[in-house]
């Protein structure tokens, strides 16, 4: 028997840069039901992930490999699309993953890359992926995926079609559960009408959380700056040696990936302006703004990362003014447009 699920793999070329292995298959899901979908996605999401929101504090948004409160709030209250967690032993993993198929859903499975042959940390570092799987086929024993290639330097912007063998996604899953205590698959219940705003509506929900939702010290990068400092202080060498996941927890990588997720929120703003026909003149001077904030902010975090590696204490209040000047310039010009949306 086959049953296979139709999916655009172009839906969702954004690299690994702004989004990781769980939110891009995510990301496709949504795309291929409805692009606005994806973006409203997006947008609240890395606004979470690159400003300290009230209410969603907790440090796993900003890796989301488990589901957690602020994704609930997107997926339930926001996007009114029920995410189905299913608990799953690896001799049930099979009619789990079929059961999905056959009921119209992708199935997204977890596996550790570190027994994935071909993958660059196979049989090196234990590595969190979620495969997206959209059929499978019984005779040939086969699952067919959406997923990267897995090659050494990827960047992950295109995802490809292909097939990996029941056995093989058992040994994935089985490793994961191992290495990470992670043993669930994950399916999205998408209706006919998931979403419960308009798109006016939806972009106001946005604005509501970046403009009066904000913490008080809302720079994530500001307080990884601090942490940075104190490390210092503490005479705390940057470790240079990362080795598979630890990567993903090292300064370096989290500072760096904190502006890139602020770009990509700018960049899934100025496109739901746009969808909204917004006056183009705005949307052109958001993204302008937009690309002066990531650009400050990239010059602050690898002067600070110099520094730590030499171990020096740094001052940073005059590239901070400067970055606060064009954070400020941007809270006004969003300020602007909730008011014009209101009207």
């Amino acid at each position: 028997m086959e049953n296979k699920l139709s999916i655009d793999s172009t839906k969702n070329k954004e690299s690994f840069n702004y989004v990781n292995c769980f939110e891009k298959p995510l990301g496709l899901i949504l795309g291929n039901h409805d692009e606005k979908i994806k973006n409203n996605f997006f947008l609240l999401l890395k606004l979470m992930q690159c400003y300290n929101i009230e209410c969603f504090d907790d440090s796993s948004i900003f890796y989301t490999i488990e589901y957690n409160e602020a994704l609930a709030y997107i997926f339930e209250d926001m996007l009114n699309i029920q995410m189905n967690i299913q608990k799953t032993h690896r001799a049930n993993l099979n009619n789990v993953i079929k059961n999905n198929i056959d009921n119209g859903r992708f199935a997204l499975v977890p596996g550790n890359l570190k027994v994935y042959p071909g993958s660059e940390y196979y049989e090196e570092y234990d590595w969190k992926h979620l495969i997206l799987v959209n059929g499978y086929n019984d005779e040939e024993k086969i699952y067919y995926v959406c997923d990267n290639t897995h090659e050494e330097g990827n960047d992950g912007s295109q995802y490809i079609h292909g097939t990996i063998d029941y056995e093989l996604l058992e040994k994935l899953f089985e490793s994961a559960v191992d290495s990470f205590d992670i043993s669930s698959v994950w399916s999205l219940d998408i209706e006919e009408n998931a979403g419960l705003y308009s798109e006016k509506e939806m972009l106001m929900n946005v604005l509501d959380l970046y403009l009066y939702n904000r913490s008080e010290q809302p720079y994530m990068e500001i307080d990884l700056m601090n942490t940075v400092q104190d490390k210092i202080q503490a005479g705390e060498r940057i470790k240079t040696n990362c080795e598979g996941e630890e990567i993903l927890k090292s300064m370096e990588f989290i500072l760096l990936r904190t502006i890139r997720y602020k770009e990509f929120f700018y960049q899934e703003m100025v496109t739901k302006l746009r969808t909204l026909d917004f006056d183009e003149n705005m949307v052109n001077k958001i993204e302008n703004v937009s690309l002066k904030i990531t650009e400050f902010w990239m010059k602050i975090a690898n002067s600070v990362l110099i520094n730590y590696h030499l171990m020096q204490k740094f001052d940073m209040d005059d590239q901070i003014i400067r970055v606060m000047a064009k954070e400020k310039e941007m809270f006004r010009l969003l300020d602007r447009v909730k008011g014009q949306l209101d009207s």
